[in-house]
């Protein structure tokens, strides 16, 4: 390994590679390491792992051997690139690399089985299908397992995927009757106590973490702003050459900042190799087409290609192999795909259309540029709407450039978003159980609680909770109970089991169709929770929910009376609370960010004006029109339970951006609500979300019955505590400010 070091050229380790060493080398504990992005947290891994595995065994193992380390990874493409890696790595120490996924044939897999040795690369889903399909032959499989390495720690904490992790690692530990130690690898942790949690349920004190103090990268960064103009074309004319058959520029149908903004990606990133994050595969699309046919008139080679999910395998891997090869420039248009790492090589800078998901998702973007001592850039690109007199108080606030700028503050403050919190995890614990089952042929209901509800992703789940579970999955044919009482997979839960889908914990984003009149208006994926008699928006107007098919994924509308509804649409991912305080501390600030270019500058004026003239420093209920917004300045968990609260008192409210909207009342109306709601003390989640239609989040929820289907809601996208601290304060301050003030 000194010599693999001394052949790379290195005259120095980095810090985390430094510090790690002694305590990996040693397999004695749990280990994270938190480093920046191309930090070599991988080599600092794997070098002391390699050195242990090259002088023997530690005397636990059996003499016939097994897999010697378990490398999990949240990606294929990540799995192969760290294939071609560790090899490199691990052939001086005579170490043997495996890797096993969806994509590797099936004679290499066969041949991990029959001759299991050095290091297996491998998915939680595969791992989850080596448990179903070969559920007898995992202890032997693993027998000589001395560590455990989790890649991209941070993208498992909170998810689903992460709660089938944790307890795949437990039943490993079950099936090979030993504790081997855990390495975690991150460039993005908020919270190293919660981190430790989730790597080491049983005994998170135990778990050392060893977090970069090299983390001085240079960082070049513009937000710019953008005002939406109209497009050349109306929408009457762009029917009528539809109508036709008659072909129209794109460019004529867009708005002009979207036009503006491609051509400053055009200028900002020809030549070089980029990567620019939007915020849709909608918007991938388009920013792709758009610079694609830049690229076309000025007669030149097109550098901009798209990158998403929904593409096939082949045409996202040919983006990737070409952001790979240094004498071909390419800049990709994605989403979250090209988020984590994959090694794609240098790459000079990073561009966020829209305000980003989150800190820890811009914290994760922006470390993917500036390698080889090189600075990292970043820009952000904005637009907010043209206001006249019917603008919403939301437009007037400018809220997408505000929460970028919110959100770049908390990043040179280095703070992050701490993990979701992933509730009871009961859609997870569902696929758990019927894999245990198919791992034996069969469980009994205490030795399936035993071993799958003990500390980790599913401690909150007693003993009467996983009954009740096993009754429902009864109910939905999932499972079934042999007269000694052993647990068997029921009719439906076979064919579940034997479906690949089976093996994935998560859920993909399911478009739900919008029916207005008997017509259908189109389908979108819709995260916010939707109740009878509630508010939607789409295509740029409100509508009524009048009826909600959550197994069809069906939503009837009817047309909505009331204002003009804001354009502001945030990016789809719930907001913390801190991102909102922190919005308020740049309303009332009267620093110029450096950052922001003049036209950003100039809408960031505005949206100080319209926070003063509000008056929203002082009151957070604001009369508009016949309506009443609530702007407590909460994160979305709490703000969709403060919404559905006034529900419960008769008041007709939504949420819509970063306000709660209560319809047709005056804000007298709405303090006696709040007032109510805060003298009645707090009304327990569970209440509030069986008013919630689409409880179905998580891939199992449908199993559920309809209390553990509440229960499960409440606990992953509700915050009654903080909701009722946050009604109160608004009580408390409209009663200080006295009378209620009419305000444009």
């Amino acid at each position: 390994m000194q010599r693999w070091v001394y052949e790379q050229g290195w005259t120095s380790l980095h810090d985390a590679q430094e510090r790690a060493i002694g305590p990996v080398l040693a397999g004695e504990r749990d280990v994270i390491i938190a480093a920046a992005t191309a930090a070599g947290k991988t080599e600092a891994a794997f070098l002391p792992i390699c050195s242990s595995l090259a002088t023997g065994a530690d005397g636990t193992a059996p003499a016939d051997g097994g897999v010697d380390v378990l490398y999990v990874s949240p990606l294929k493409a990540l799995i192969n690139d760290q294939y071609e890696r560790l090899e490199l790595v691990c052939e001086r120490g005579g170490v043997p690399v495996h890797r096993w996924h969806g994509d590797v044939a099936s004679s290499a897999k066969q041949k991990v089985v029959r001759d299991p040795r050095g290091v297996l690369l491998i998915t939680p889903e595969s791992l989850e299908a080596l448990f179903v399909n070969r559920g007898s032959e995992v202890g032997r499989i693993l027998a000589s397992l001395r560590y455990v390495v989790i890649d991209e720690l941070h993208s498992f904490i909170g998810a689903p995927r992460g709660a089938q992790l944790q307890s795949l690692l437990t039943r490993v530990e079950v099936a090979i009757r030993r504790r081997p130690p855990r390495v975690g690898l991150s460039a993005t942790l908020s919270d190293m106590e919660v981190a430790s949690s989730f790597l080491r349920p049983t005994d998170p004190d135990g778990v050392l973490v060893i977090a970069s103090s090299a983390d001085g990268q240079e960082i070049k960064l513009q937000i710019r702003g953008y005002r939406a103009t109209a497009p050349d074309a109306s929408r009457a004319e762009a029917a009528a050459a539809e109508a036709a058959d008659q072909a129209m520029d794109l460019e004529r149908t867009l708005d002009g900042d979207r036009i503006a903004i491609a051509d400053h990606l055009f200028q900002a990133m020809r030549g070089s190799d980029n990567l620019v994050f939007a915020n849709s595969r909608r918007d991938v699309e388009l920013y792709a087409a758009l610079l694609a046919r830049l690229s076309e008139r000025k007669r030149v080679p097109n550098e901009f290609w798209p990158h998403h999910g929904s593409l096939a395998k082949d045409v996202r891997e040919v983006v990737e192999s070409q952001l790979q090869d240094p004498n071909r420039p390419v800049t990709a248009v994605c989403t979250s795909t090209l988020e984590l790492g994959i090694d794609i090589g240098s790459v000079t800078s990073v561009a966020q259309v829209g305000s980003p998901p989150s800190v820890a998702a811009l914290r994760q973007r922006l470390g993917r540029s500036g390698r080889r001592e090189e600075p990292s850039i970043l820009r952000i690109y904005v637009s907010e709407p043209a206001l006249d007199a019917r603008a919403s108080p939301v437009d007037q606030l400018r809220c997408d450039l505000v929460q970028s700028i919110a959100m770049v503050q908390l990043l040179l403050d280095r703070w992050l978003e701490p993990p979701d919190d992933a509730g009871l995890n009961l859609s997870t614990l569902v696929q758990q159980t019927l894999s245990l089952i198919a791992q034996h042929g069969g469980a009994s209901p205490a030795e399936a609680h035993r071993v799958l509800c003990g500390p980790g992703p599913f401690e909150q789940v007693d003993g009467y909770m996983y009954t009740r579970l096993l009754r429902a999955l009864a109910a939905a044919d999932l499972i079934t109970q042999a007269s000694d009482g052993t647990l068997l997979h029921g009719s439906v839960g076979e064919r579940c089991v034997n479906h690949y889908s089976f093996y994935a914990a998560f859920k993909t984003p399911e478009e739900w169709r919008l029916i207005a009149d008997g017509r259908t208006l189109g389908t979108m994926p819709v995260d916010q929770a939707i109740t009878i008699g509630g508010l939607m928006l789409f295509a740029g107007r409100r509508w009524r929910i009048t009826a909600v098919d959550p197994s069809a994924r069906v939503i009837e509308l009817a047309a909505a009376a009331g204002g003009v509804p804001p354009v502001f649409r945030g990016t789809g991912a719930a907001v913390s609370d801190r991102v909102r305080s922190e919005m308020v501390a740049v309303y009332e600030s009267p620093d110029t960010p450096a950052y922001v270019d003049a036209t950003g500058l100039a809408l960031l004026a505005d949206a100080r004006d319209s926070w003063r003239r509000l008056g929203l420093s002082d009151d957070a209920v604001l009369e508009w029109g016949t309506d009443t917004l609530l702007l407590p300045w909460v994160g979305d968990a709490t703000l969709t339970t403060i919404a559905l609260a006034l529900r419960t008192v008769g008041l007709d409210a939504d949420t819509e951006g970063p306000a709660v909207m209560v319809r047709g009342v005056e804000p007298d109306a709405v303090l006696a609500g709040l007032r109510a709601l805060s003298e009645g003390g707090c009304t327990p989640g569970v209440e509030l979300a069986r008013m919630v239609e689409n409880r179905e989040l998580d891939k199992w929820d449908w199993a559920l019955d309809a209390d553990l289907s509440a229960e499960a809601y409440a606990a992953r996208s509700l915050n009654p505590e903080r909701a009722w601290s946050t009604l109160r304060g608004v009580v408390s301050d409209r009663d200080a400010v006295g009378a209620p003030l009419t305000r444009p």
